[in-house]
């Protein structure tokens, strides 16, 4: 009699190998190709104190990139500005420009015959949550501290200026390590750390380098950026108000919050509460992004803004200006 219990006879499946674990680069390997070309900056404050940041060698020319706020001061009040090396050399930094709106400023110091490993710089668009991040600097003064962690989020504005649009991490971002960079495994800088917030854990952020590449021609040639204007102040909108509004998937936009009046928005017949959809194509994801769209048009030349309002979609042509 055959029993409920009884298996038929058959071949026991063979068990599945194990999925092949990808490698990933050597840390210390990508740390030892960049950490030469980082650089503590040092000027003094206005209270008298000393100023204490990072910075990175962009070529080998003596270029280098570090946050306004670590030599403010510094250009106020006169005072000098120095870049310590990894192997000890203390360099006057003369400044080659800045731009306090997206917080970043170039310096320049002569490197005599004993060139500074130079970092490249990514595509931090192309950067994803999730992926690994090495930040180098000198908080507390610690010069070329290393810490890792993972791009925890993109986009992120409302935290310091109109052009806000910063990368965050885990990584252990403190003070001193403004200006310093923030680099992916395969040794280019996509970010430059610039703030923490104090109140939270693990709540770094960092300038997306491509609003580095984007200025830089303007900061090498004038010393300071050209910037188109149309006249409008826009907002975030809430996942809330999103929702109402009808915004979904990946569609964002943002609220316009002030229209100036005879500036070019007011031309173009923008009003406040117009929901802005697009700029010359682009989906608007932030306010900060809304503005870098509008800073980065040309003066003169008309662009498409594509708006909603009362349920209904229509484009207007704004003729932007140079913002003063």
């Amino acid at each position: 009699m055959s029993s409920p219990l009884a298996q038929q006879p058959g071949a026991r499946p063979k068990p599945r190998p194990p999925a092949p674990v990808p490698q990933l680069p050597n840390i210390a390997d990508v740390v030892a190709r960049t950490n030469g070309g980082v650089v503590n900056i040092q000027s003094v404050s206005e209270d008298g104190g000393t100023s204490i940041g990072s910075g990175f060698c962009l070529d080998a020319k003596g270029e280098i990139v570090t946050n306004f706020h670590v030599i403010r001061d510094a250009l106020k009040i006169g005072g000098p500005i120095l870049a310590v090396t990894q192997d000890g050399r203390i360099l006057t930094a003369s400044v080659r420009g800045y731009d306090e709106a997206t917080d970043l400023a170039l310096l320049e110091v002569d490197l005599g015959q004993q060139p500074l490993p130079t970092l490249p710089l990514g595509d931090s668009d192309a950067v994803r949550v999730g992926d690994w991040v090495i930040a180098i600097g000198s908080p507390f003064e610690l010069d070329h501290t290393v810490t890792v962690g993972i791009i925890s989020g993109k986009g992120r504005s409302g935290l310091d200026g109109a052009y806000d649009d910063f990368l965050q991490t885990d990584a252990a971002i403190n003070f001193g390590n403004s200006g310093g960079p923030l680099v992916a495994l395969t040794g280019e800088v996509i970010g430059i750390n610039t703030l923490v917030l104090a109140r939270g854990q693990g709540l770094g952020f960092a300038i997306p380098v491509n609003i580095l590449k984007e200025i830089l021609p303007d900061l090498r040639a004038m010393g300071r950026v050209r910037r188109s204007s149309i006249g409008v102040e826009a907002v975030d909108i809430s996942a809330l108000d999103r929702r109402g509004l009808g915004l979904t998937g990946a569609v964002r936009g943002v609220r316009v919050a002030k229209v100036e009046r005879g500036l070019p928005g007011d031309q173009a017949g923008l009003r406040r509460g117009d929901i802005v959809v697009t700029v010359e194509g682009t989906p608007v994801m932030s306010s900060g992004h809304f503005n870098r769209l509008i800073a980065r048009s040309r003066p003169g030349t008309a662009i498409q803004i594509r708006i909603r309002r009362e349920e209904k979609e229509y484009t207007v042509a704004a003729i932007p200006i140079e913002k003063k």
